[in-house]
């Protein structure tokens, strides 16, 4: 007897969950009258600032906004030279380069070591830059070290954090508490997911944070005054409700994932497939959980002939893309071979201990 096919991710479950407060949401501001901004909103980065321990959040559209805006922000604020060169990891999604180059400024990438930007990444490079922009890849957290670097040479130091909600460092501190400012994407296969596009802004500094929401809303002070270029970049109160329904559950949600991953590491046993070092199940929200593989075509299609999904972040680099071709002729040997041969397997809070069981007897008998 044929088993149910495992999806990577089911949305439709996930959120099923939160079905009856969803269409509350959904009454309460259809009978308000109030569909920009309003109360919605602000009970969210209110929130979701607390939640990560900043003092200071601000909805945006979208994450790829809400790091565009930050840096767009500082040029404004006088914080960064217009044109100036963002030091940025080479293992990313290509939203993190456009971010960097919407606001006008230049990515400088580099590569990785294992995973992530390091320390010694940073220590090695003789390039100049005037800031950089790190990235909490899969949901792992960058190490507090870089973070220590930028701070004794006085550089600015921006997170990605689009993947990493909930995560806290060895210090306990949260996500969006650690760099000057950090951009969130609540895209619905997030960690915390709205029922479609949504981003925030975290960040300490009461300055750039009133900048990032100027910048936001059309670069107004008043109705009728704007005093800076700005952009129509604001979270829906619809996204705002939906996420204020699930951001109690982000918690254990991660947990979850946390446990999966633990499972993965503890029973996957294949010399063809490998995981990655075991500092990858600290300080990690577990938003996706990697292995890499030689030939991962085969490796997928075996896994979907069997009935299990997977997914792969990210089969082409951002150096590669086309239209960053003046990014094309540059070589990052790490980063190529993870956008070469990684595949993820399904980690999310509603997989079952039986599926979890399936999926490892499977990859173990590839």
């Amino acid at each position: 007897m044929n088993q149910p096919y495992i999806p990577y991710l089911d949305l439709k479950p996930l959120n099923d969950r939160f079905k009856e407060q969803d269409l509350n949401v959904f009454e309460q501001i259809h009978a308000s009258g109030r569909f920009i901004g309003g109360d919605w909103v602000g009970d969210f980065e209110n929130k979701f600032g607390v939640y990560c321990g900043a003092s200071n959040c601000i909805g945006t559209g979208n994450g790829l906004d809400a790091l565009t805006i930050i840096l767009k922000s500082e040029i404004a604020l006088g914080n960064l030279p217009k044109n100036a060169r963002i030091l940025v990891p080479a293992h990313t999604y290509i939203a993190t380069f456009l971010s960097i180059i919407h606001a006008g400024l230049q990515p400088i990438p580099v590569d990785v070591e294992e995973l992530i930007l390091t320390a010694s990444v940073l220590e090695k490079t003789t390039i100049s830059y005037d800031a950089i922009v790190v990235v909490d890849i899969y949901g792992k957290l960058v190490e507090d070290e870089v973070y220590a670097f930028a701070k004794a040479n006085n550089i600015n130091i921006y997170c990605d954090t689009a993947q990493s909600h909930g995560a806290t460092n060895n210090s306990g501190i949260k996500s969006g508490n650690i760099a000057r400012a950090s951009a969130f994407s609540f895209y619905p296969t997030k960690n915390l997911g709205a029922i479609g596009d949504a981003g925030a802004i975290t960040t300490n500094d009461l300055e750039l944070a009133n900048m990032c929401r100027k910048i936001a809303n059309y670069g107004r002070d008043s109705r009728f005054v704007n005093d800076v270029l700005g952009v129509n970049s604001r979270l829906d109160p619809l996204q705002a409700g939906f996420l204020i329904n699930r951001l109690p559950f982000l918690d254990s949600d991660n947990n979850r994932r946390n446990e999966i991953a633990k499972y993965y590491y503890d029973s996957l046993k294949n010399e063809k497939v490998r995981l990655l070092d075991n500092d990858f199940l600290s300080n990690n929200a577990m938003h996706v959980f990697p292995v890499c593989v030689q030939n991962r075509r085969v490796f997928i299609d075996y896994l979907d002939h069997i009935g299990i999904g997977t997914s792969i972040h990210y089969e082409v680099p951002p150096h590669h893309q086309k239209a960053l071709e003046q990014f094309n002729k540059l070589s990052f040997p790490i980063t190529e071979e993870f956008h070469r041969t990684e595949v993820s397997l399904p980690c999310h809070p509603l997989l079952t201990d039986d599926q979890l069981e399936r999926i490892v007897s499977a990859v173990n008998a590839y």
